[in-house]
């Protein structure tokens, strides 16, 4: 008996910067979102978040995200119904997503949203078709793919690169 794989020629993949890596504690600071079609990035979304406080000094350095860019942003019962909007019912490529979707699930959740769509981790994917990586990051995995030096300066750098990761990979 042949079981036919379902391909996906429509889906988003995205991203989050965070103020730290507990889902219950810390915040979002920005979200991007890469949709995808027929094997091509058609359009994308990136919004900051308004945290409700400062934020650290560290999470500044590792992002890149300032508290000026923050203050002018708006806050999450704002900025995750229109991210939500944006990827409707299409499947979400994410890599690592136990990290990812459970910050998106605890504001869906404190928002009362019911987020149902399908979520495809490249995380395991790339383990299976890279056994031998010692680290399996975006970057480590696009070059281990064949990619070259891959540049990545803001977080819709990663939700393109988890895109061409996937296309990769599944």
């Amino acid at each position: 008996m042949c079981i036919k794989r379902k391909i996906l020629n429509e889906y988003v993949t995205i991203d989050i910067e965070t103020t730290g890596f507990n889902f219950q504690k810390h915040k979002i600071i920005e979200i991007a979102v890469c949709k995808v079609k027929d094997g091509n990035i058609i359009d994308e979304c990136t919004m900051f978040v308004n945290p409700k406080h400062p934020i650290h000094q560290a999470v500044t350095e590792i992002t890149g995200i300032t508290n000026d860019e923050l203050e002018k942003a708006e806050t999450i019962d704002k900025v995750m119904p229109r991210i939500l909007e944006f990827i409707g019912q299409l499947p979400i490529i994410i890599h690592h997503s136990y990290y990812v979707m459970g910050f998106i699930k605890q504001n869906c959740t404190n928002l009362n949203i019911n987020l149902d769509n399908q979520i495809i981790d490249t995380l395991p994917l790339c383990k299976k078709k890279l056994p031998d990586l010692k680290k399996y990051t975006i970057k480590a995995i696009s070059k281990a793919l064949g990619g070259n030096e891959v540049e990545i300066i803001s977080l819709i750098d990663y939700a393109r690169w988890t895109f061409r990761v996937f296309e990769s990979v599944r």
